[in-house]
């Protein structure tokens, strides 16, 4: 299921590369955390993401990473990223929680059951939330 994500994810930058010509080459290896959302915050709330919002999502934080000022100012050669995504419900609804961070080439963690960390290096971490109808919500890059 990952590959395919990754595969489509690909499709989406090659073809948005075609119409946009400041178009920054991003990779997402996107991982859906399998355990405890707990373990990443005690308040935090388990809930399942199907796998129709899960699509929806996941292209929506694509395009909006590549739109990202931020992203784009500190990506000029392209950037991969480790992306870890959960779904837990936030003021009674059921959000997906995406946080990621640049990919370290000798880094093979599964993020499928480790908690993903942010590092120190600026520009090379974001957070965001992507709600049913796949908005997605305070991106934040940093």
């Amino acid at each position: 299921m990952k590959k395919f994500f990754l595969f489509f994810a690909c499709v989406i930058l090659f073809g948005c590369a075609k119409n946009n010509p400041e178009f920054i080459p991003l990779s997402l290896n996107w991982y859906h955390y399998e355990e405890d959302v707990r373990g990443i915050d005690a308040s935090y709330t388990a809930a399942e993401v199907d796998s129709s919002m899960e699509e929806t999502c996941l292209i929506s934080m694509t395009r909006a990473l590549m739109e990202d000022k931020n992203i784009q100012a500190n990506s000029k050669s392209g950037k991969e990223f480790n992306v870890q995504y959960f779904g837990r419900i936030q003021s009674e609804k059921t959000v997906a929680e995406f946080r990621g961070v640049c990919a370290q080439p000798n880094d093979h963690t599964n993020f499928e059951k480790s908690i993903l960390f942010f590092n120190g290096e600026k520009g090379c971490n974001f957070s965001a939330f992507c709600d049913k109808n796949g908005k997605i919500k305070d991106l934040k890059v940093f």
